[in-house]
């Protein structure tokens, strides 16, 4: 009986797994197929007719095109961004090994090893679990009671 239990909760398991691997990722979907499916999604909710969906159809894939290029430009000079500050950081660093010597330079390029390490793993601090957060002042907290002297 209690095989059978078992069975029974691996196999509805797998089967809820499975139908979620099924369905289409938002992501894959092309800027049509998002207004369609809005469209679709309106014209339940609100009985829109014909007309009224097919008008909604054409706004809503400009909407989603519109965002799509705000977000590509974004990409993009997010990227040049970091091209220039790396190109800036490449023309400083050579400027400041023409004023340095080589001993110093030795040393320089050991500290910088050292702070690129200590970096890292403050970024694998803040990636881990660091449990719950404290409640920010003014989100949610009361006031502290005042003091009576």
């Amino acid at each position: 009986m209690m095989k059978k239990l078992i069975y029974t909760a691996a196999f509805v398991v797998m089967g809820i797994t499975a139908s979620y691997a099924q369905k289409p990722n938002r992501e894959n979907l092309t800027p049509e197929q998002k207004a369609e499916k809005a469209a679709t999604a309106m014209q339940q909710k609100l009985s829109l007719t014909a007309d009224q969906k097919a008008k909604v159809q054409v706004l809503e894939l400009e909407r989603i095109q519109k965002a799509e290029e705000w977000r590509k430009n974004d990409q993009g000079a997010m990227k040049n961004k970091m091209e220039e500050r790396k190109t800036y950081m490449k023309a400083s660093k050579e400027k400041m090994d023409a004023i340095l010597t080589p001993e110093q330079r030795k040393t320089l390029d050991a500290s910088r090893e050292e702070m690129k390490g200590k970096m890292k793993e403050r970024m694998k601090d803040r990636k881990g679990d660091k449990g719950p957060r404290a409640p920010r002042a003014g989100k949610g907290t009361p006031p502290p009671p005042p003091a009576n002297n």
